[in-house]
């Protein structure tokens, strides 16, 4: 079924560009044929040929080019897209249903480009449009529009096998750094790189060829004639930039034909995914979007039962989450705390974790820790760990606090709470700490030192694009914790590696090859295990060892994708908490990232007052499966036990049950409906209501 229309819809795909050209070539043509009213009367070369074309049908010609020729782009690219998830997509009805959508989509992007170059066309004055300049303008608007449709195509195949998605908010936040993007691609995906170079400037040079207008009348046209015949070009373009002529603009969901959100991405096209996504980060610096509503009260109501805590637990009625930890642990002093955030190591590579044999190393510690079987991480970005891990602070659809701005300074984090309790606080970074604003974040809300990068280099003789190499991270941090223990003051550090990250080089001879060649996510992943496992080692014979907590954790899993809304079973990461003051046992119960923060001052021994929603998983009093919270990209997951609720925006809220590896769709509980809704809720309230500072 999914291919035997393939022919006809390409056919379809065809006359579609044939209709948009069609559409703008017709409307030149007509008022072409009454230029001696609008224009004045053609000339006539020497040859004795009319000159080609008149004025209006001047201004079209290359927009209706343009049309067909990123109809085509974003086509072929589309019927690429849907052979790679061929066996996804046969499940949903296929390409007569997938192409339809994606028209939709490649208008918006293709209007928008044609009005912006037609809306000068109506006011400036008819000598600058019949210049050579406004000619060459017009050309290298269009043909570098081109250039960037096809570049964003070429990069979705690579990004879609990486996050699972079209390029969207991440491939936009990428380009903050856009120095070591480059260079990460460059050493990851050298042909992808190359390939979506080359085709956006082979798309540059024809399209500059083949835009190119007619050739001009000496008569110049006057304002109020180009507005009389522009303005309807005009209407239809400012309708296909809407994308509809109902009450809401088209949006990507629009595009959810399917329960699997890999597909549903397949029916927009890479450039409207990342304009959406700009357009979406912009609105968020100020104002966060939910997925619906509730009472304020009620969000507060149901957020603090679910952390299962007597009232008299709450100090405070302007901030509703404040509340004072009663720890599990009774120690005789303040233990140091070392957590070590671990880039993309997720559960995939842990067979306790119903992954592969490749972390063989750090599984040794699952009788050696407070070990976590059912742990899930908050988002897909590093960004989103570091928040859950460091803030606690429930994820939603906006970019984590690590960069709004009204969380830059007095935001409550982990190194806050600890300084405040006496600790040394600092974060050490094998990369560079600008990156997704941490320096500015850390430094601004309780980190007494950041190190990163430039402060290993000399004493790390192995690096790639991304950071020095784990073992040299490790090695500086294991003199910094004997300096330190040398103190009678408690230390606080965050470690965040960077090894198991694209280019995936490491140094050579350190471990056993877990496949064939060296320069993947797997061997990646196992140097990461080798160094971390070394370290952990040689600090339990260290005599700081004693008296210092260890949390070690991932950010996130390394790709995360699946046939699903929000694929949860690739937020699965590995966490457990050690050192020389942790009473071993295995934590089998669902649990979410921001739990841990409640959960290692738990076992720290500590009391602080902290505003974190999460639940300490040291507690034996606990009731209930557990449950984890979720945000994939504008979706979000809330499971409790076997049960899934979805939240996605403008769509009404689905629940699904948790059969082996897949989701089934059930009836939707209105009670845990409003429990998930009011925990994506409440960090709205609270970064609003400032109850983080």
């Amino acid at each position: 079924m999914l291919w035997g229309a393939q022919g006809a819809l390409i056919r379809a795909g065809r006359q579609s560009a044939g209709a948009a050209c069609q559409l703008l070539w017709a409307v030149g043509a007509v008022y072409a044929d009454h230029q001696q009213l609008w224009w004045g009367r053609s000339d006539v070369s020497s040859s004795g040929s009319a000159v080609r074309g008149a004025g209006v049908f001047n201004l079209l010609r290359p927009l209706a080019i343009f049309a067909a020729l990123a109809l085509l782009i974003f086509t072929l690219s589309r019927l690429g897209l849907a052979w790679i998830y061929a066996d996804r997509l046969a499940s949903t009805g296929g390409l007569p249903v997938l192409l339809p959508l994606g028209l939709r989509f490649d208008l918006v992007i293709i209007s928008a480009a044609c009005l912006l170059a037609l809306l000068p066309a109506g006011l400036l004055p008819g000598s600058v449009l019949r210049s050579p300049g406004w000619e060459r303008l017009m050309r290298g608007w269009l043909a570098g529009w081109l250039g960037v449709l096809i570049f964003n195509e070429a990069a979705t195949p690579a990004f879609m096998a990486e996050f699972g998605v079209r390029p969207n908010r991440v491939y936009v936040e990428y380009l903050d750094t856009p120095g070591l993007v480059l260079e990460t691609l460059w050493h990851a995906h050298p042909v992808a790189l190359i390939l979506g170079c080359t085709l956006a400037a082979a798309a540059v040079a024809i399209g500059l060829r083949l835009l190119r207008p007619a050739r001009l009348v000496p008569a110049a046209p006057g304002i109020l004639a180009r507005l009389l015949v522009l303005l309807p070009v005009a209407l239809l373009l400012g309708i296909g930039v809407r994308g509809s002529l109902d009450h809401r603009p088209l949006s990507p969901s629009n595009a959810a034909f399917s329960t699997d959100s890999a597909l549903n991405d397949l029916a927009l096209n890479s450039t409207y995914s990342a304009v959406y996504a700009i357009r979406e980060l912009l609105h968020e610096r100020d104002v966060v979007q939910g997925y619906g509503d509730l009472p304020g009260e009620e969000v507060v109501r149901r957020v603090r039962a679910g952390m299962q805590l007597p009232e008299t637990a709450f100090t405070s009625p302007d901030v509703p989450t404040r509340h004072r930890l009663v720890p599990t642990a009774r120690l005789p002093r303040k233990p140091n705390l070392v957590i070590l955030l671990q880039e993309s190591l997720g559960a995939q590579y842990f067979a306790t974790l119903g992954g592969r044999p490749v972390a063989t190393r750090l599984e040794r510690w699952r009788t050696r820790s407070l070990w976590f079987d059912q742990l899930y991480a908050s988002g897909t970005r590093s960004a989103r760990g570091v928040e859950a891990v460091v803030t606690g602070f429930l994820p939603t659809r906006a970019s984590s606090v690590i960069k709004l701005e009204g969380a830059q300074r007095d935001f409550f984090t982990l190194a806050a709470a600890l300084k405040a309790e006496g600790y040394r606080t600092e974060f050490i970074y094998g990369g560079n700490s600008t990156f997704d604003n941490m320096r500015r974040f850390f430094l601004n809300n309780g980190f007494d030192r950041v190190l990163d990068q430039g402060d290993l280099a000399a004493e790390a003789p192995f690096a790639t694009t991304w950071g020095v190499a784990d073992e040299y991270l490790y090695a500086r941090l294991h003199r910094d914790m004997e300096a330190h223990d040398r103190d009678d003051k408690p230390w606080f550090t965050l470690v965040f590696s960077t090894s198991n990250h694209p280019p995936y080089d490491f140094p050579d001879g350190r471990i056993e090859l877990f496949e064939e060649p060296k320069h993947t996510h797997d061997n990646s992943a196992r140097y990461a295990d080798f160094a971390t496992d070394a370290f952990l080692e040689q600090a339990s014979h260290a005599h700081y060892w004693e008296n210092t907590v260890f949390m070690l954790v991932a950010d996130h899993e390394s790709k995360t994708i699946g046939p699903q809304l929000v694929p949860i079973f690739s937020f699965h990461i590995p966490a457990f908490i050690t050192g020389g003051v942790v009473q071993p046992r295995v934590i089998s119960r669902l649990a979410s990232q921001i739990d841990l923060l409640p959960t290692v001052l738990s076992v720290m021994g500590l009391s602080p007052v902290i505003p974190a929603t999460g639940i300490d998983q040291s507690r034996t009093d606990l009731v209930g499966p557990g449950r984890a919270i979720m945000q994939f990209n504008d979706s979000a997951a809330y499971r409790v036990g076997d049960d899934v609720v979805i939240l996605m925006p403008r769509r009404p809220i689905e629940q699904f049950k948790v059969v082996g590896q897949d989701l089934v769709p059930v009836a939707t509980d209105v009670e845990l409906s409003r429990d998930a809704l009011a925990h994506s809720l409440l960090p709205l309230l609270a970064y609003r209501g400032h109850w983080y500072h």
